[in-house]
Parts: C-alpha cells; sequence; structure tokens
C-alpha cells in the first residue's frame, strides 16, 4: 500500500513542478522575490537555484549567479548541488519506516545496537539521536579531528571518536546539534534492514517516488550537473571527505527532487500520519523546555501558523528547504557559494514563503539614507553579548561591520540613524538603540521573523 501511495505521489508530482497557467494575480510577488534574489546573487559570482511552489502551482523555478566561475557558466533551475543536513529527514523518515515496520521502537537504547559505547551512554535512546538531545558532542569541532577531515572514515570510525569525547550533556537535558546522532542513525538502518544505508532509501523513498536526480555523493562517482562549490571571495571551496557526512548530509539532489520528496513526505505518501507528527513536532527536554528541532526537520511557527524547515551547510554548499502546511507554499533555495549565509539565506527563503503565502506583503526597495559621519560615528564601536562581539567602524562614508568569524568588514547602508541593512538582503537587518541603563545597544532582527524568534541584544563597550 505505502509503494501504492508513492507511486501515485509520483504522478501527482509531475503536475506540481509544471508552470503556472494563469498566475497573474501572483505577478508582482514574483517580480519583487526576483529582482530581491537577482540583488543578493549577482550575476558574476556563485550563487543559487530557487523552487517556488505554491499549491502544486511553480510560481518561481530560476537560477541566479554563477554554477562555474571559472568558465562563466550560468546557473540552471535543474542543476545539482550538495543538500547536506536536509537529508536528514531521509534518514528520519527510514527510521519511521522501520518503526511502522515493527523492527524499531523509538525508546531503544541504543547500546542494543552498539553494546561498546560508554556507561554514560546508557541513557541515550533512537529518538535522542533523532532529536540531537543524545549529549553526543559535534566531533567535527575538534581540532585534532578536523585535520583528519579529508581522509576517508567509516562510520565505526565516527562513532570511535564519538565514544573518545565526553558527553556535552546528561541525556535529555540539553539539545546540542551534532551530525554523529544521524551517523549511528544510518549503522541502525543497515543493522535492521539488512541492507547498505543508501540502497535502502533508495528503495522505499527514491524510486517510488521518482527521484531520480538525488545521488549518494561517497559512491556515486562524477554526478551530472553538478555546480562548483566557492568559499568567500570567491575561491574553489576545499571540501571535507564525503564520508564524514554518512547519514547526516549524504546526497546531492536538485531543488525539483527536494519539492518532490517534501510534498511526497508532507501530503502522506511516505508515512503514517502519527509518524509524519512525531517528525513534525519540536523535542520536548526533560525540564519540560521544547526546542525546535522534530527528527531531520526544525518545526516552528509563523503568525502562530506551521513552519517548518530544514538547513544544510557544508564547504561551499548551502541549501534551505522552507514548507507551510496552511498555504502549501514550498521555497527550495540551494547555493554554492559560502557568501550566501552570511547574507541570510534561511531568512530570505522565510521572507519569499511569506510574500507567496499572502501573510507578509511585499516590501519596496528601500531607498537608502545619506548619514553624516557625526552620526554614523555614534554607532561605531566595539558591541558584546556574552561571548559574541561584533565590531562596527566608519570608512568612506558608510557604517561596516566586522564578522568575529572571518575578520572581514561588510558596508551597511541606513534606513534611518537607527536602523541599516546589507545592500545584498534588505531583510536582514540591524537597530541601534539603549538599554534601561542608558548604554547603547545594537540588535540583529529579520523582518520576517519567527515566532519567540529574537536575536540578542549586544552592549555597547
Amino acid at each position: 500500500m505505502q509503494l501504492l501511495k508513492a507511486a501515485s505521489a509520483a504522478i501527482l508530482l509531475t503536475s506540481v513542478l509544471m508552470p503556472a497557467a494563469n498566475a497573474a494575480a501572483s505577478n508582482a510577488e514574483v517580480e519583487v522575490i526576483d529582482a530581491e534574489l537577482t540583488r543578493l546573487f549577482p550575476a558574476n559570482r556563485p550563487g543559487a537555484a530557487v523552487l517556488v511552489i505554491k499549491d502544486g502551482v511553480t510560481m518561481l523555478n530560476k537560477g541566479y549567479g554563477l554554477a562555474n566561475v571559472e568558465l562563466n557558466v550560468p546557473i540552471r533551475p535543474d542543476h545539482v548541488f550538495h543538500a547536506a543536513s536536509v537529508g536528514k529527514q531521509f534518514t528520519a523518515a527510514a527510521i519511521m519506516k522501520l518503526v511502522e515496520d515493527g523492527k524499531l521502537n523509538l525508546q531503544t537504547p541504543i547500546r542494543q545496537y552498539f553494546p561498546n559505547v560508554p556507561a554514560a551512554w546508557n541513557d541515550i535512546t533512537v529518538e535522542r539521536l533523532l532529536q540531537h538531545t543524545s549529549g553526543i558532542a559535534n566531533v567535527f569541532t575538534d581540532a585534532g579531528f578536523r585535520k583528519q577531515a579529508f581522509e576517508e572514515h567509516t562510520p565505526q570510525q565516527l562513532l570511535d571518536q564519538a565514544i573518545a569525547t565526553p558527553l556535552l550533556a546528561p541525556p535529555g537535558t540539553a539539545y546540542a546539534y551534532s551530525s554523529v546522532n544521524y551517523t549511528l542513525l544510518g549503522m541502525i538502518i543497515e543493522q535492521l534492514s539488512g541492507e547498505k544505508y543508501e540502497a535502502y532509501l533508495a528503495r522505499q523513498f527514491f524510486v517510488p517516488l521518482g527521484m531520480t536526480h538525488t545521488y549518494f555523493i561517497h559512491t556515486a562517482g562524477l554526478i551530472k550537473d553538478m555546480v562548483t562549490p566557492y568559499e568567500r571571495g570567491p575561491q574553489l571551496a576545499v571540501r571535507w571527505n564525503s564520508s564524514l557526512l554518512f547519514g547526516g548530509g549524504s546526497y546531492a539532489s536538485t531543488n525539483a527532487d527536494l519539492v518532490r520528496w517534501t510534498v511526497a513526505l508532507q501530503g502522506g505518501a511516505v508515512l503514517k500520519p502519527a509518524s509524519l507528527k512525531a517528525m513534525n513536532t519540536q523535542a520536548t527536554l526533560q525540564n519540560g523546555r521544547r526546542v525546535p528541532y522534530g527528527y531531520g526537520i526544525r518545526p516552528y511557527t509563523l503568525a502562530g501558523q506551521p513552519y517548518l524547515r530544514s538547513s544544510g551547510d557544508v564547504q561551499g554548499f548551502h541549501a534551505e528547504v522552507v514548507y507551510i502546511p496552511q498555504s502549501k507554499v514550498i521555497v527550495s533555495m540551494m547555493s554554492n557559494s559560502d557568501d550566501s549565509p552570511q547574507f541570510g539565506l534561511p531568512s530570505t527563503a522565510r521572507r519569499i514563503a511569506t510574500i507567496v503565502a499572502g501573510s507578509s506583503p511585499p516590501l519596496p526597495t528601500p531607498t537608502p539614507q545619506t548619514l553624516a559621519d557625526g552620526v554614523l560615528q555614534q554607532r561605531a564601536g566595539v558591541y558584546t553579548q556574552g561571548n559574541e562581539r561584533y565590531t562596527y567602524q566608519v570608512k568612506d562614508g558608510r557604517l561596516q561591520v566586522q564578522y568575529p568569524a572571518d575578520g572581514k568588514w561588510l558596508p551597511l547602508l541606513a534606513l534611518s540613524p537607527t536602523e541599516f541593512y546589507y545592500e545584498a538582503n534588505s531583510n536582514f537587518r540591524i537597530r541601534f538603540g539603549s538599554g534601561a541603563d542608558g548604554r547603547a545597544t545594537s540588535q540583529w532582527f529579520d523582518i520576517a521573523p519567527l515566532d519567540g524568534d529574537a536575536d540578542p541584544v549586544f552592549i555597547k563597550q
């Protein structure tokens, strides 16, 4: 029955990806979105492919920027990108399929599958792996391990590295994103299915759904139509060995295939309703606090309505897929530029989704103001919040901000003496003010924020 549902979904998806026959009412919104993406991804730099669907109708399907800078090859809508952690929902769905088949219980301690784990791991269950509440550390942040990141690693070697690293917190007490959780889930899938991880996913999902442009990177070899990844500059990205991403980000894909997956999964063609609901529900810690991660999916609310998103980031590649169930809006964006996250790929996808859904009207292109150096100098200085810090300076009549990660300075445009934005992305802004004690403050904010999503306030030193 499940395969029949999936086959029916594949037929349905053929029409989903067809262009709109009559979308005149949305032309203004699409023009605003297209203009904004053109600013965000200039034609002479690495860029992105973007696909926007509303209620089964394609509103926008376009490439921006270059798939290969050296050869001046433009990005096409059907180009292939590394989907990175967007693929965690494939792994999560495979786990839930095993649950539905009676082969697995989410509350089973993982010691049953990995008997040599330390005693501190006794309370780690399969569900806690799914939710990143296991306490297992992100081994990719270890400086020693990063020196080996270009070498081939087996899943067992990744598990051994995780075992050698102390837990960040007792299982179930904190949320700590770690891709190794999904490496272990991939290993469990192989144990219980008797198949290779990628073979099981292909048989259960990709083949029935017609996802013919989704590739398991580690064994795929050269992938036709795959874009070139770039670091900031742009420079060619130096990428880690693909074996590190087993289970947690193993796939390359296209926007069309990711939309096929989203329509099928969220439409009930992949899993039973109870399984899908579990994937779309925020995790609850032992103290009752909820965290915005389900099973491979990040569930939020936007204006009180469900808003589901999935993100992926790996050297030179970034992906963002969002789904608003109430209005049946899907936005899939895949980029080959490390410059794109600093301009807010998640916030850009959210802004596009809310415009298409009709919950956020298109905004006119902002008109920047020219402010006197004296006014700008009032904003200059170092602002801190905890261990984070941002530095602002005035240069060539512009306020600039320095990102601590790479030390680069980025120019800002002024909407007013207290509000600034990036030239490439006016959705992500900075507001200056003062606290109750009179000290100067700065705060990043998004003009289409998720419910309860507020960036911290930074204090001028």
